[in-house]
């Protein structure tokens, strides 16, 4: 099944009913609520119908208003992507705008779920900007509209780290890299081996950024505590430890301060240097958390 709104913009775009992909850059979306399954033990199964099915269709309209297309929900995920079929040059900055605006109809979403006598929901989102193969996947009794390749991909893993530090969405540095200038507010979270498989060197790790909010919707306080997170995790970075240790307390502060109950990312990587500050790692460490476990 393929909603009208998406074969409207395959019509115009000019994509024929035909097997066959062609590589394009893009921006992909990925999102998936939190701790869903036990959530949905314990719902009887209309009401899980009824809370995925709002969910859907609000978050939906978000993607369609920044000229994006869903490409499937995977149970209760999303993927979706900007840029093509129809043309966006400026689709990292859609993508991030459509992500920032979703996580704020899911709080209309749970006013709703509160009136129904349903469960509040969280999710997790993941912003990665590369190049994949893109069009009509399968055969001719069968087709899909999809995406294939390595970056396709790295968006769920975005997705699932948020989990190590309390964020509700992460982008690539790729992705930032095409932002409109000073239209949000970033912060470099961590340093971490996103995509090893592309025949980078351990030397070469990933950044990866939380977007807070939009610039012009926003305190200057948040600015300022972002700038100062990203100073301490360059001073984590080169081997700084206790001096970071310090700037990402100050953060955590800050964070609180500006109204964030908590702010996990911070709490984290604090705890991180403060580990390194009395284990310092070996004189190749690259940034990268090389322990099994976060310290307590």
């Amino acid at each position: 099944y393929v909603p009208w709104s998406v074969v409207q913009l395959l019509l115009q775009a000019g994509e024929d009913a035909k097997t066959g992909v062609r590589e394009e850059e893009v921006s992909i979306f990925f999102s998936d609520i939190a701790s869903f399954t036990t959530i949905v033990e314990s719902l009887p199964p209309e009401s899980s119908l009824r809370l995925l099915s709002r969910y859907f269709n609000d978050m939906s309209k978000v993607i369609d208003e920044y000229q994006g297309i869903v490409i499937e929900y995977i149970g209760d995920a999303i993927l979706a992507v900007y840029g093509c079929p129809v043309k966006d040059p400026d689709h990292a900055s859609s993508s991030v705008k459509a992500t920032l605006k979703m996580l704020q109809a899911l709080d209309k979403i749970n006013v709703w779920s509160g009136k129904e006598g349903l469960p509040q929901v969280k999710i997790r989102c993941g912003v990665h900007t590369g190049s994949v193969l893109i069009g009509n996947m399968g055969f001719h009794s069968r087709m899909k509209y999809g995406v294939v390749g390595e970056d396709s991909i790295i968006p769920g893993r975005l997705e699932e780290m948020n989990k190590t530090y309390g964020t509700d969405m992460l982008c690539s540095k790729s992705t930032l890299e095409k932002l409109v200038k000073n239209q949000f507010i970033v912060r470099a979270i961590d340093i971490v081996n996103l995509s090893p498989s592309k025949g980078r060197q351990v030397a070469d790790p990933d950044v990866v950024y939380q977007v807070l909010a939009r610039s012009k919707q926003s305190p200057k306080t948040l600015s300022e505590a972002a700038r100062l997170h990203s100073m301490a995790l360059s001073e984590y970075r080169d081997k700084n430890f206790q001096k970071s240790a310090a700037m990402f307390a100050q953060v955590n502060e800050q964070m609180r301060e500006i109204g964030f109950e908590s702010d996990m990312a911070s709490a984290v990587l604090m705890k991180r240097a403060q580990f390194y500050a009395e284990r310092p790692p070996e004189e190749a460490w690259n940034g990268v958390w090389d322990q099994l476990t976060e310290p307590q």
